[in-house]
C-alpha cells in the first residue's frame, strides 16, 4: 500500500464506486471525449489571448500549464499510486493509462483553465464553462475508473494554486515582454 492509499483508504474507494458506473458505450465515449477535450480548450484560450494581443496572458497560460504539468507528472512518479482499476479489479474501466494515478493531470488542467476563462466571455458561457471544467471533467475521470476522488481533489488544488504562483510579472520576466 502506498502513501496516498494509506491516507485516504476506504473513503476513496467508497466515493469512487458512486461515480464508477459505466452504463453504455455511447456514454463511455461521451465521457472519454470530455476528459480529453481539455487540451483543445486550452489551445482555444491560448489562441484567443494571442488574437486579442494579450501576450502576457498567453505566456502566463503557457508557463502555468507547462510548469504545473511537469510538477504533476513529477508528483505522479514520486508517489507512484496505481490506477484504481489496477488495485481494485472489481471497478469498471473505460480505458487504460500507463502513468501513475495521483494527482489527476486532467483535473489539474481543467482547474487551471478556470483561471484563464477570458474576461469578455458572456455570463452564461462562463457558467457553462465553469460547470464543464470544475464538475464534468473531474467526474468523468472517476466515471472512467482512472482516478480516485483524492487524485481529483489534489489535481484541482494544484490547478488553482499554479496560476497564483506564476504571476503576470513572472511571465514577463521569463519571456522578456
Amino acid at each position: 500500500m502506498n502513501t496516498a492509499d494509506s491516507l485516504f483508504g476506504e473513503y476513496d474507494i467508497f466515493l469512487l464506486k458512486l461515480f464508477n458506473q459505466p452504463f453504455s458505450v455511447q456514454l463511455n465515449i461521451f465521457f472519454m471525449v470530455l476528459i480529453y477535450s481539455i487540451y483543445p480548450l486550452l489551445v482555444v484560450f491560448a489562441y484567443y489571448f494571442l488574437r486579442k494581443k494579450q501576450r502576457t496572458k498567453f505566456f502566463r497560460l503557457v508557463l502555468s500549464a507547462v510548469l504545473g504539468y511537469l510538477f504533476v507528472l513529477g508528483l505522479k512518479y514520486y508517489i507512484d499510486r496505481p490506477r484504481p482499476y489496477e488495485s481494485h479489479p472489481e471497478l469498471a474501466k473505460i480505458f487504460e493509462k500507463t502513468d501513475p494515478s495521483f494527482p489527476s493531470a486532467h483535473t489539474f488542467l481543467s482547474f487551471l483553465a478556470l483561471y484563464f476563462i477570458p474576461k469578455g466571455t458572456a455570463r452564461w458561457t462562463k457558467y457553462v464553462l465553469a460547470f464543464y471544467l470544475a464538475a464534468l471533467i473531474p467526474l468523468s475521470v472517476m466515471y472512467a475508473g482512472v482516478h480516485y476522488p483524492s487524485d481529483v481533489v489534489f489535481g484541482a488544488m494544484i490547478g488553482l494554486l499554479i496560476p497564483k504562483i506564476v504571476s503576470e510579472s513572472t511571465a514577463k520576466k521569463i519571456f522578456r515582454l
